[in-house]
């Protein structure tokens, strides 16, 4: 009899388990500035739902971060995680030759979304920075 418990239980140990998604709901303010008119920086409004499965290596995030991924043609579109952070990184051009790379970090520990993004236009030599830091909250979802 304890034979057949410990077979009972060793193969409910090698059930997979289901993963479970973290939701990460963060909010801040980006800041916009065009490096080529030196005008002042713009600032705009985010809230960003970034949706984490580590067992299946997937990173949902919202079209703004990941505007570099949505170009007809893509250099880089991409996630890396471990315990402490999510990276990830998208680098595209649009039609007109226009790069637009857009890059962000997820700290797990400390709830901050450190953003950071580039479009560069070479025909006029326009460049346009973007930058925040947002303030997250996460939800376990099954």
């Amino acid at each position: 009899m304890p034979a057949l418990l410990l077979t009972l239980l060793l193969a409910a140990c090698a059930l997979p388990v289901s993963a479970a998604v973290v939701h990460y709901d963060c909010s801040g303010e980006l800041r916009s500035e065009n490096l080529f008119d030196g005008g002042a920086p713009q600032a705009q409004a985010l809230q960003a739902r970034i949706s984490v499965n580590s067992q299946a290596d997937y990173v949902k995030r919202p079209p703004q971060l990941a505007s570099g991924c949505l170009q007809k043609q893509v250099e880089v579109c991409g996630c890396q995680q471990t315990p402490e952070s999510i990276r990830c990184s998208s680098l595209g051009m649009a039609p007109d030759g226009t790069e637009i790379a857009m890059d962000f970090s997820l700290d797990r520990r400390a709830y901050r979304l450190q953003v950071s993004g580039r479009q560069h236009q070479p025909k006029s030599g326009q460049v346009i920075e973007t930058t925040g830091l947002l303030t997250c909250h996460a939800a376990e979802m099954p």
